[in-house]
């Protein structure tokens, strides 16, 4: 692949390149399947086309090339195989129960279970398959395949009492073994199964802290509990760390080395006043200056984990560079950077001891009296599992992707007038567990933004078409100033008030050809300034597939037909705008005269169909600075902390975008914080 090789000028190499890297990856671990080159095909074929050197051109050779020569390893991927036995994610170490002797533990990191004497099983959760075990095992009962594994032993079967468990045909995504090693200084606790009435048998852990969820937020919790020498357990849902986070660039920093470098320093007592200005002092201001105080420490503490950052950006230009983005893996800037960021996490927290227990959900909290002792959880197979703690730290993400929460608590219906970015997992879980102990209800909302529905699909028409041209409702009404379409938040609360939760964006090819010419009116950093340049051919792709958020008309006629708006009252829309663009004056708004560009129809009107969308919600539960979950009486309930977007109450009604990076830096934080004051309540109860 010529990733590394791409500039990042042109969107289809540096795109196309970045996608097929994602894919590829996919393919490496068993995720990608037929209809995937599929995708890999059409991503080629425009690269070959649109790319400006033969470094994207080169695209479509290499796939082909591939498929060619190596269509056999390529099928037995897209199987979950791999026949070289080189894909991590694919192969399998096991122990033969019949060669192994129970001689001694050979692993360096401690993913072989039993004592001596016993006969071994592997934890595959733990195991890292350095493969060294392979060349220490005396009598080779160490192996190596892929595919289905045969039939093993669950748990270490003692030699000396013959006492076995019977062997059952298991395809194990983790062991759950009888000892678990929570610490690297080796301390070991014993699971015990116990009865759980009515629901058969249960496994009982115990740790110093539970984390609910390994998010940014999760993750900080984790490694600042594992900073203070406490034991820490990590349960999530998924089969990844990182939720939500792994789509974004960075977090905030407020007075960091980095911004201290480039001159554009901001200081926290400046920032904290814009901050509260902003939302008009309905936030907790203490929770706040917390956060923003501790924002520069926690980019240091990031670096020392070996998180690089590209630098402190702007998102757009009236906002603060704070955003400090994460340096992407391919050198090139946009979604998905932080991805280093959150491997760097892992790491470190597993590095500190803390045990991740994954592809298992927690149902609900464990309350003795007044104080959270634990948490109840289910696995995949179906297993109940009651772990047991000090205390615990609630970071599930909040509710986006819950059609009926977003209902009830918004009246917004997902798919029809709302179309947030939706993260599978992210149910509200924590919130309605949180909400059961007795925490307040509390500060619900969501970080408004617009986009073209699966605008993901159609990256090149969202960036284009939501320039601030000629923005109208579905009765053909402006309805604000659209110079401050850069500002996301201000246009998603824009377009919340008007029917159906939705508008056009109109402009014509004229407009797209003076953008090609003399580049866009509003520059951001997601959206590239060279999008336009690829426009038509996803626009054309658009009108082949019948989407129907992308509307071209020849005559304005036709425009109020397919738009379902009286055409008297659009041309009458169209003609007081073209107005103001001739005079250079909007009476109505007062909009910048550089971005007034008259609304001919020249090279065909087109127009964007842009809905209320949302990056998730936040708050529903109420926190302290310490990151305790108050209850009705706005006291803390012993034990019991939140972090990240379940406790984000810091925005008021709106997103705060003139400091970019905020919502991924209150969860790194929070989460420290949450930490930190875990650390200190189980210190203090001692």
């Amino acid at each position: 692949m010529n990733q590394e090789k791409s500039c990042g000028r042109c969107v289809f190499c540096r795109e196309g390149y970045m996608q097929l890297a994602a894919l590829f990856s996919d393919l490496t671990s068993g995720k990608c399947k037929e209809q995937g080159f599929d995708v890999m095909k059409d991503i080629v074929n425009a690269m070959d086309v649109y790319s400006n050197c033969s470094v994207g051109t080169n695209g479509k050779k290499t796939l082909l090339s591939l498929l060619e020569n190596f269509n056999e390893e390529v099928q037995a991927h897209i199987k979950g195989e791999c026949p070289t036995l080189q894909c991590q994610d694919l192969i399998h170490y096991y122990i033969d129960p019949k060669l192994c002797n129970g001689c001694h533990d050979i692993c360096e990191v401690h993913a072989i279970l039993g004592e001596k004497d016993d006969i071994h099983v592997i934890d595959d959760f733990n195991c890292v398959k350095c493969g060294k075990c392979l060349h220490l095992c005396e009598t080779n009962a160490m192996k190596c395949m892929t595919g289905v594994l045969p039939e093993l032993p669950d748990e270490p079967i003692s030699l000396k009492r013959k006492k076995r468990v019977k062997e059952k045909r298991v395809v194990r995504k983790r062991v759950r073994p009888q000892a678990v090693l929570f610490r690297k200084n080796l301390q070991t606790k014993v699971e015990q199964t116990i009865e759980w009435k009515g629901n058969g048998k249960m496994k009982e852990m115990n740790a110093d802290v539970i984390v609910v969820a390994a998010g940014p937020a999760g993750l900080g919790a984790a490694i600042a509990a594992g900073e203070k020498h406490l034991k820490t357990i990590v349960f999530e849902k998924s089969n990844t760390t990182g939720g939500a986070a792994n789509m974004g660039m960075g977090p905030l920093g407020i007075d960091t080395d980095v911004q201290k470098k480039k001159f554009n320093q901001i200081t926290v007592k400046d920032a904290l006043a814009m901050h509260m200005d902003y939302t008009h002092w309905r936030v907790d201001a203490d929770l706040v200056s917390t956060y923003f105080h501790k924002s520069a420490d926690t980019i240091r503490w990031l670096e020392d984990m070996g998180v690089e950052f590209a630098g402190a950006f702007k998102y757009f230009a009236e906002s603060e560079a704070t955003w400090h983005i994460v340096k992407p893996e391919n050198g090139v800037i946009g979604p998905r950077a932080a991805g280093g960021m959150i491997k760097a996490m892992t790491a470190r927290a597993k590095e500190l001891g803390a045990q991740f227990v994954m592809e298992t959900t927690v149902v609900d909290l464990i309350k003795e009296g007044e104080k959270v002792v634990g948490v109840r959880a289910v696995d995949q197979a179906g297993q109940q599992i009651e772990a047991r703690g000090k205390a615990v730290i609630v970071a599930t993400g909040g509710f986006g992707n819950n059609k009926e929460m977003i209902e009830e608590e918004f009246n917004l219906h997902l798919g029809e007038d709302y179309y947030p970015f939706q993260i599978p997992g992210i149910t509200g879980d924590g919130l309605k567990m949180m909400w059961r102990a007795g925490a307040m209800k509390f500060g619900a909302g969501i970080e408004a933004i617009y986009q073209l529905p699966d605008n993901m699909n159609w990256f090149l028409l969202d960036a284009v078409l939501r320039q601030p041209n000629l923005l109208i409702n579905q009765y053909g009404e402006r309805f604000m100033n659209e110079d401050r379409m850069g500002n996301t938040t201000f246009t998603g609360n824009a377009i919340a008030l008007q029917p159906g939760h939705y508008a056009y964006c109109i402009m014509d090819g004229a407009i797209l050809n003076h953008y090609k010419k003399n580049g866009p009116d509003i520059f951001d950093i997601v959206h590239p300034a060279d999008c336009f340049f690829g426009f038509e051919a996803e626009a054309k792709r658009a009108v082949e597939q019948e989407y129907d958020a992308y509307i071209e008309a020849s005559t304005l006629d036709e425009l109020a037909e397919k738009l379902h708006i009286h055409p008297d009252t659009l041309k009458n829309t169209v003609e007081a705008y073209n107005e103001a663009c001739e005079t250079g004056r909007d009476t109505q708004f007062g909009k910048n005269p550089d971005f007034l560009h008259k609304i001919t129809g020249k090279g065909k009107y087109l127009v964007g169909k842009f809905y209320l969308g949302a990056y998730g919600t936040i708050g529903g539960i109420r926190i302290n600075k310490y990151c305790e979950v108050l209850g009705e009486d706005y006291l803390p309930i012993p034990g019991l902390y939140s972090a990240g977007s379940d406790a984000n109450t810091i925005y008021g009604d709106s997103y705060n975008f003139t400091l970019p990076g905020n919502t991924m830096g209150f969860a790194i934080n929070s989460g420290r914080m949450a930490g930190e004051s875990a650390a200190q309540y189980i210190l203090d109860e001692e």
